[in-house]
């Protein structure tokens, strides 16, 4: 019965010639971010760190407790050495706590300390990179949690960036040139801010937008717009890009933008052309 197994079939197809064509490429070690160290003893195991380890961790030095940077250093050996067209990334929902060098405000446990948990010292300023929920912490406190989160995403994609433009495609044109980043939402915050508070939470909303990031796009400019007496966002013309308060955007129309924009083949597909949204 076993024998006859399709998935088994396909497994033990997956060990024979695709398994040793991987090992023949030494992924593990094109792909390894990592340093030999005591505590990573690489050499002792008959691997090595990639040949552009010590470029990848100059740009994400905190790639080791941050899998955000992780994730981005990552991405790009993937590029660089042509094994994926195509990766995704994002921060998570757990919190990141960057605190080497804080100074101790003492020991919470000794005798005859301040039961008070408010007292004392806390993680110094800028200690904590991601928030418990990420952009989600928004529902606590909107603004600067929006701030730190976007200031985040664009730092590591501006990184990337480098790190792209760094290396050759062919020709004199770098991978960079040939690369679009999609920053997209999972859902937009609630419009509505208590009458002249600074702080405040957001629930969610189904209305939002989305960010595009390349030499590919028709950049430097937003399309569509946003109501100022409501916070939502509205459409824009899909041939000249000029605000359209009357029209919503659909899924196919930003898809068909981003993938003409990368002159992807769309033979034998009907989608609408979105000349607004690629550049040339």
């Amino acid at each position: 019965m076993f024998a006859e197994s399709s998935r088994l079939k396909t497994w033990q197809h997956l060990r024979g010639g695709p398994q040793q064509a991987l090992e023949a490429q030494d992924l593990i070690t094109k792909l390894m971010i990592t340093p030999d160290s005591a505590e990573f003893p690489l050499e002792a195991h008959g691997l090595g760190d990639s040949p552009d380890g010590a470029l990848v961790r100059s740009a994400f030095p905190e790639f080791a407790r941050d899998p955000l940077e992780a994730q981005a250093a990552l991405a790009f050996l993937l590029l660089k050495y042509r094994l994926s067209v195509s990766v995704t990334f994002g921060p998570g929902s757990s919190a990141v706590i960057n605190a080497d060098g804080a100074e101790s405000e003492g020991d919470p446990y000794e005798e005859g300390a301040d039961d008070d948990p408010t007292a004392g010292g806390g993680l110094p300023e800028g200690s904590i990179p991601n928030p418990p929920l990420s952009f989600d912490f928004s529902h606590s406190e909107h603004r600067g949690v929006q701030a730190l989160m976007w200031s985040r995403v664009l730092g590591v994609a501006d990184r990337l960036i480098g790190l792209l433009k760094s290396e050759e495609w062919s020709n004199g044109q770098s991978f960079w040139d040939r690369t679009m980043i999609y920053v997209a939402n999972d859902f937009g915050r609630s419009k509505q801010r208590p009458s002249g508070a600074e702080q405040f939470g957001t629930g969610h909303d189904l209305n939002d937008g989305a960010l595009i990031l390349s030499p590919l796009a028709n950049g430097g400019r937003l399309l569509g717009g946003i109501d100022a007496d409501t916070g939502m966002t509205y459409g824009f013309d899909p041939a000249t890009g000029a605000p359209d308060r009357g029209r919503q955007m659909t899924e196919s129309e930003i898809y068909a933008g981003t993938a003409q924009a990368l002159g992807v083949s769309l033979d034998g597909v009907t989608l609408p052309d979105m000349r607004a949204m690629r550049r040339g």
